[in-house]
């Protein structure tokens, strides 16, 4: 059970309720949107808000008859959630739709909505119930994901059957204009799809770096470049901690075969350091916004006076996570080249000893040949990846709205690299830890732990080195790229 709580909200707490893990409102996020609400309902009584007394984007001059009339539901509200539901596309995974809910659900625990508590507790049924709406992969572009939402409103008012055609416990019974634009206005799924990305990218870095220094001990590399005096003088903090955990790995490897190593075994701090270092930056910005409300209008209270306001703004303009989505997208992508040379380099026997393409024989087998082909096709959809999505822009709406981050495209890009990357860690695993059991080598051989518990696992990979079907190596190889080894 996950506590939404509008204050704290973990990447690893998004992932688990994205597996099915229940949530629980706490009492004090409830008490926090309530006071949310009447503050709004205050200000809009005082001045115009922007979609509660107005239309929206280009029909914002445009002044909404009263929410309610002679007891009635003014229409706007409805009107607005069925005319932007539209999406299009695939169907998302059911684990990013529920990702994407706790996320939008701890926004509104925040207390900047002044959206009605029974819309969050709304929330709260569909996750436990796992009546989880339909939602596809296009409709967003970085300035809220209005369709993903709005289709999750006419799901949770029974106009839309959830995934499945499953029926919802609980629905509510009417949407009031003010609630239909603070719903909307979030980027919950673009940040629940990085987020996700995130976690499993955390595990795929970390074992990318005992799998290249896998690779380092088969090829007998110069730890030099390792060195405690090169750590210290490296560019960055990441790049320095990425130095000493390799040096720790490869301790003990043997004799190095080379004065100097090609730049995939030599630049490994660089390369490793850098992906780090931007994955950590992307995990602090994700971990701010699954707990701010970035509602538009966004409400609160004068400090210097207690009074309710609301603030205009454009903070829902995810610039800041289209831009560190790229980064990172660009550290893994510039990455692939070192990989695919190291996979090159074991297939060949002046780093390694051994035949060519670590074949049972020099008289033809083909060995590990194809894996280099399979390696690069994953490497080609990364790279085809790390082309920045914040660079674009679009004018939408008479004009009204002139930019967009494509946020939403960048974590899908991400999503996709994070989907081909275990393909190269995997032939990487394959060949490092063929290449060590054709030497003669076993995890005991290895002084680091790490290296041991991976060399371990990888050992079921490669029975049999005569030429051969190697699906299930790859199916295999995959599945342990993806394990947790931290523990």
């Amino acid at each position: 059970m996950i506590e939404i709580d509008g204050i704290k909200l973990s990447l690893v707490d998004v992932a688990t309720v994205a597996s099915g893990a229940e949530v629980r409102l706490t009492p004090e996020a409830q008490s926090r949107m309530e006071a949310s609400r009447q503050a709004a309902r205050e200000t809009a009584r005082r001045r115009p808000v922007y979609g509660r007394s107005t239309g929206v984007g280009a029909n914002r001059s445009i002044v909404l008859p009263q929410n309610r009339t002679g007891g009635q539901a003014s229409p706007h509200g409805l009107n607005l959630l069925r005319s932007h539901a539209a999406d299009a596309g695939a169907t998302l995974g059911r684990e990013v739709v529920r990702a994407m809910l706790v996320v939008r659900l701890s926004q509104l625990a925040a207390g900047a909505a002044g959206i009605d508590p029974a819309i969050a507790e709304a929330l709260v049924h569909v996750l436990n119930d796992d009546t989880i709406p339909e939602v596809r992969e296009f409709g967003g572009i970085g300035t809220a994901d209005l369709p993903a939402l709005a289709g999750t409103a006419l799901t949770l008012l029974g106009e839309r059957l959830p995934m499945g055609g499953k029926q919802l416990r609980a629905r509510l019974s009417d949407w009031d204009t003010a609630d239909a634009l603070p719903f909307i206005s979030s980027n919950a799924l673009t940040i629940a799809r990085a987020a996700l990305s995130h976690q499993v990218l955390d595990r795929l870095l970390y074992n990318a770096t005992t799998i290249s220094a896998m690779s380092f001990s088969a090829m007998s590399g110069n730890p030099e470049a390792f060195s405690p005096a090169v750590a210290a003088a490296a560019d960055t903090e990441a790049v320095s901690e990425a130095a000493d955990t390799l040096r720790s790995l490869v301790e003990g490897h043997g004799t190095p075969a080379r004065i100097q190593d090609p730049y995939c075994l030599r630049t490994l701090p660089q390369v490793l350091g850098s992906q780090s270092e931007e994955l950590s930056s992307l995990g602090k910005l994700l971990a701010r916004v699954v707990v701010s409300g970035h509602e538009n209008p966004m409400v609160h209270r004068s400090q210097a006076d207690g009074t309710s306001d609301v603030s205009h703004h454009g903070l829902f303009q995810m610039t800041n996570l289209a831009r560190r989505l790229d980064a990172l997208q660009l550290a893994v992508g510039s990455a692939c080249a070192t990989n695919l040379r190291r996979i090159d380099l074991l297939c060949d026997p002046a780093y390694t000893g051994l035949n060519r393409f670590l074949a049972a024989d020099d008289a033809g087998q083909s060995g590990v040949m194809i894996l280099e082909y399979v390696a690069a096709a994953a490497a080609g959809r990364i790279r085809a990846n790390s082309h920045p999505a914040s660079l674009q822009t679009v004018v939408l709406s008479l004009g009204a709205e002139e930019d967009a981050s494509f946020a939403s495209e960048a974590a899908a890009q991400l999503e996709s690299t994070v989907q081909a990357l275990p393909t190269i860690l995997s032939i990487e695993l394959i060949c490092a830890v063929r290449a060590l059991r054709l030497q003669g080598r076993s995890a005991e051989d290895f002084k680091s732990l790490r290296l041991r518990r991976m060399m371990a696992a990888g050992i079921e990979l490669d029975s049999e080195i005569g030429d051969r079907d190697l699906r299930d190596d790859l199916d295999l190889g995959r599945e342990i790229t993806l394990r947790d080894f931290t523990d």
